[in-house]
């Protein structure tokens, strides 16, 4: 219905206004018609949707489907007149067909689009069983309008339906994120820590020891790499990590600390014994902090801070110097405990390597190991040269080959994300959502630099929630769940 039909509305309300009007011996009873066109309320209905499935064959299927969307609250601003969703309808959802919700101080509503040059077309009349295409007009809104009862016509509000672009649940990459080389053109054994805005990488450039670092910025964007001077000819790279803002790693059985571009021996106390290997560190929510290291005769010991402890026996870590990961995870039931896990391979007496994680709270003094030599009821991933990330609150691990024979598909370098939420305990591969690149040029990337050596890619998570895989030569990729990059609306 158009507006020319308005006129024919304005007599009718003309009519009642005189109708309502009477004498009565000579009381006169007068109706004032309010001039009050605010919308207080708008919602939409069911609305169809596109989804992915997965076909017989494993395929992406992409189908059609309807929801209901009642429940999605639209903010309704009266001082700018405007109303929309601060929480996007999910991708795929079709808006050229949307049945609304509206209360407003009058039921005489019109809505229209605002054209590219500014003008308003001729207005339609609004009903509750319209369908209306918001997809006309997706950043600017349409305009509804609300006539008074006295035939005022009010100000428009402009109302945006706001709806997903990215899948918030989706690990998107970006693969050639940084194309900058290492200045030593070439690093295997590489650790990769994060602090203060900075990507560390400790690696070796054949027999060298080599630190070098990138500045990173808010949105994913990185510098080119520096080296830093007067690396500690027998630095141990697998043994970098950051606790409390500061970098320590291991030298000949010596703590150093870097901050900034400054190497130096570590000012923390110095330990009764030679350390061989920094395992994790743990940081409470009441503020206290454990770094977890074991020494060349294999005893974990434990800083509180203050001084060292022996802890005990860690025959269940390597003899040899090899890449472990850690995470520390929260106790949400009690804010002075923290969990920290270490996941890594782990040689038997028969020299084969299998996959293992190890898990302590700060409040234990032991570590309990979770041996995945056994037979591979959980997909428990066996993985050459892994690395495990706390993200998302979740632990994830990949890697290069998985010995997993009972699973062959999950076997192939960067193929597949492993996830755990039992602190390492037992492992399921990710089929949807967080998955590397179709095109398997990760795998690429990997083989292209496990023949210079191992340990050649190294894996950080920073505080903008972007996972780097930094590869053997210095580039790198970049991800990031969607949803942790969402920019809040509240």
């Amino acid at each position: 219905m158009k507006i020319r039909f308005l006129s024919i509305l304005l007599a009718s309300l003309a009519l009642a206004t005189f109708s309502m009007t009477s004498c009565l011996n000579d009381d006169t009873i007068e109706v004032t018609y309010t001039n009050e066109t605010s919308i207080i309320h708008f919602s939409v209905g069911t609305l169809w949707m596109q989804k992915t499935g997965q076909a017989q064959d494993g395929s992406d299927s992409l189908y059609m489907d309807t929801l209901s969307m009642s429940n999605y609250p639209f903010t309704i601003d009266q001082l700018n007149r405007t109303i929309e969703n601060k929480d996007s309808l999910p991708v795929g959802t079709d808006i050229s067909r949307v049945v609304t919700n509206i209360n407003a101080d009058s039921p005489y509503i019109v809505y229209g689009k605002i054209d590219s040059l500014g003008t308003e077309p001729v207005d339609t009349l609004w009903t509750n069983t319209d369908s209306i295409n918001f997809a006309v007009a997706p950043s600017e809104g349409l305009t509804f309008k609300v006539m008074s009862y006295s035939g005022r016509m009010g100000k428009a509000y402009h109302i945006k339906i706001n709806v997903h672009q990215q899948e918030p649940d989706s690990l998107t990459w970006d693969e050639e994120a940084s194309q900058q080389a290492f200045v030593s053109q070439s690093l295997t054994r590489q650790k990769a820590v994060y602090t203060d805005g900075r990507i560390y990488v400790f690696g070796q450039d054949g027999d060298t020891p080599v630190i070098e670092y990138t500045t990173v910025s808010t949105n994913g964007q990185a510098d080119g790499w520096i080296a830093l001077d007067n690396v500690p000819q027998e630095t141990d790279s697998y043994s970098a990590m950051v606790w409390n803002g500061t970098v320590y790693f291991l030298a000949d059985g010596t703590l150093y600390e870097l901050s900034g571009n400054v190497i130096q021996p570590s000012s923390l106390p110095a330990p009764a014994y030679r350390l061989k290997q920094l395992l994790a560190n743990a940081t409470t929510a009441s503020g206290l902090s454990y770094l977890y290291a074991y020494t060349e005769d294999n005893r974990c010991v434990t800083y509180n801070g203050t001084s060292w402890s022996e802890d005990g026996e860690g025959s269940i870590f390597p003899d040899v110097n090899q890449r472990f990961s850690f995470a520390s995870l929260p106790v949400s039931y009690n804010s002075t405990l923290t969990r920290a896990v270490v996941f890594g391979f782990h040689p038997d007496a028969l020299g084969n390597e299998f996959g293992f994680a190890a898990s302590r709270l700060n409040s234990e003094n032991d570590w309990i190991a979770y041996d995945y030599a056994q037979a591979d009821t959980f997909y428990c991933p066996n993985i050459a040269d892994g690395t495990m990330i706390y993200y998302d609150k979740k632990l994830y691990a990949f890697g290069g080959f998985i010995n997993s024979l009972p699973h062959k598909e999950y076997r192939h370098p960067f193929n597949t994300f492993f996830e755990s939420t039992d602190n390492g305990l037992s492992w399921k591969p990710v089929t949807r959502y967080v998955r590397f690149p179709k095109s398997d040029s990760f795998r690429q990337k990997y083989e292209e630099g496990e023949s210079l050596g191992e340990g050649s890619y190294s894996c950080v998570v920073d505080e903008n929630n972007f996972i780097w895989i930094i590869w053997h030569n210095g580039y790198m990729s970049r991800g990031r769940i969607n949803r942790l990059g969402f920019l809040p609306k509240w």
